[in-house]
């Protein structure tokens, strides 16, 4: 890796022999991971003080209500993919004319969209949570308060989705990171109110929550009209292409749907089997696990918008090589975030938490190792979309992961445990991620060969590794030192070291040890 002017290059050997320059992933996510460590150390924080103040019983009700409307509002950056495929697709051709048509487009269809979740959020979403929901009759008309907030907050969602994938297509990635910390800081401010406010706070914590939304909603328009003219909306009468991405967006949302479902729905199913204690565990290593992925994905975020322009342009020596590094790179990231946790979560919730919920730490540590093997998948999901072709695609996928609510109720309704419903969507991921490389075979020709041998390889390799080194450190561990924290601290350790000598290649080994010599002879210099 080496810096040249404003962006970092990295020379990576393609499949044909040639060697691929990978410009700007290095500096882009640079600025994502900053963005991300300020939004975790603050959202993590953030949720210590509002599990506290509204107890474990309000705490699981807003996140099952809310569940039932936020299918959608949690897949922020799945559902701007369709914006943003076809913006880099205009981008990197030589003639931008139809950029705002493309922008234009996309809001109808996300502002259709918006309003059909509205309709059938106050009709379906409504009678669930009156008829089916498990909720302390005390608390119903507080959480009908949740349910209206958590409705509106998702439309807003929805709307401000076309703006989102505008900044990631531009690679506006500065701009991309501030709002995203203006919305941890405002979640802290909303936290710190709750300490001081009177009355019911469950429906003053939505109320706020609408709040936060609506403000960086606001203001992420309000900046991409003023920075970004295509962003400016014109009525678009454009039929074949509002065609075009009507149906390529109508399959990006099942795939969407699909993601949402086994993060919420499975809320719902905890919730109608266990009650709103189950939640709040499931909550809580959601939390550990969404602050792990964001981190990781800031890969997948800056590396979406060039594997697409790639495609489009038919480098398709760059676009392989893009597809597999940002595949190894993502899982090794998220490994080294990931694994010290899994392996010692029960310390890190003991200091983060006053109170920890039963089970959140075993429920934790299987949606950490889930989403240790969808880290996998991101860039392949990426690589389908750039062709445009993604009908099948999703249907295959979609339906895998699709099948954990019917799986799920079943393994319920036998007496089964909660934890089970976990492991289920564990034993998913790793078929979908079989799934998707089988269809990339014949979507985009992937090498099977050769992303075993370069990506999944050394990155099972790395993480079996760190991870035995950490639980042999908990098996070892002097009875006077606490074996989770001994744990931690030796896979936290033994991870990037594994991930430097096997999960990397010795190129990139050489041009890392190059940039910190550089960097290390540029500060003796300075005064």
């Amino acid at each position: 890796m080496r810096l040249t002017g404003r962006a970092m290059e990295l020379e990576y050997p393609a499949a044909r022999g040639r060697v691929v320059k990978i410009r700007s992933l290095a500096a882009n996510t640079v600025i994502m991971s900053l963005r991300t460590v300020a939004t975790m150390a603050i959202s993590l924080y953030s949720s210590r003080v509002i599990l506290a103040e509204l107890g474990t019983v309000d705490y699981g009700i807003y996140f099952a209500v809310a569940g039932v409307t936020l299918l959608i509002s949690f897949l922020n950056s799945s559902l701007a993919t369709s914006t943003q495929r076809f913006l880099s697709v205009e981008i990197a051709r030589p003639d931008h004319g139809r950029l705002r048509a493309v922008f234009s487009a996309s809001m109808q269809i996300h502002v259709a969209m918006a309003l059909l979740v509205l309709l059938a959020s106050e009709t379906l979403g409504l009678w669930l949570l009156e008829t089916h929901m498990v909720i302390p009759e005390a608390r119903m008309d507080a959480a009908r308060v949740v349910f209206h907030f958590a409705v509106s907050s998702t439309v807003l969602t929805i709307v401000q989705v076309p703006y989102t994938a505008t900044l990631a297509a531009f690679e506006r990635f500065t701009a991309y990171a501030v709002f995203d910390i203006l919305h941890a800081v405002l979640r802290l401010l909303v936290a710190v109110m709750l300490t001081v406010g009177s009355g019911d706070l469950l429906e003053l914590f939505s109320a706020l929550m609408f709040g936060v939304t609506l403000t960086v909603a606001i203001a992420k328009a309000a900046y991409c009209m003023r920075a970004i003219p295509a962003s400016r909306y014109r009525p678009s009468r454009d039929g074949a292409l509002l065609y075009d991405m009507t149906g390529f967006a109508g399959w990006t949302v099942l795939g969407a749907a699909s993601l949402a479902f086994n993060i919420q729905g499975v809320g719902i199913l905890l919730n109608l089997f266990f009650g709103p204690v189950a939640n709040a565990a499931q909550t809580i290593g959601l939390q550990l696990t969404n602050a792990t992925s964001t981190l990781a994905s800031n890969l997948q975020i800056t590396s979406n918008p060039q594997i697409v322009k790639a495609y489009a342009a038919d480098d398709r020596d760059r676009f392989h090589a893009l597809v597999e590094q940002s595949s190894r790179l993502s899982f090794l990231l998220m490994l080294t975030l990931t694994a010290p946790i899994i392996v010692g979560v029960e310390a890190i919730l003991d200091i983060w938490l006053q109170t920890v919920p039963y089970q959140a730490g075993e429920m934790a540590r299987l949606l950490l190792l889930a989403a240790l093997v969808n880290s996998f998948s991101f860039p392949l999901m990426a690589a389908a979309q750039a062709t445009g072709t993604i009908r099948l695609y999703q249907i295959l996928v979609s339906g895998v992961m699709l099948s954990a609510l019917p799986l799920g109720f079943l393994m319920f309704s036998l007496g089964v445990g909660p934890l089970s419903i976990f492991q289920l969507l564990l034993v998913l991921s790793i078929l979908a991620l079989g799934v998707r490389l089988l269809l990339l075979r014949h979507l985009i020709g992937l090498d099977l060969g050769r992303f075993m041998g370069v990506v999944l390889l050394p990155g099972i390799a790395v993480g079996a590794l760190a991870l035995s080194a950490g639980w042999g450190m908990r098996l070892l561990s002097p009875a006077e030192v606490p074996a989770d924290m001994a744990g931690l601290l030796a896979t936290g350790l033994a991870t990037p070291v594994a991930a430097f000598l096997l999960g990397i290649s010795g190129a990139e080994r050489r041009q890392l040890r190059e940039t910190i010599l550089k960097r290390r002879n540029m500060e003796r210099k300075c005064p």
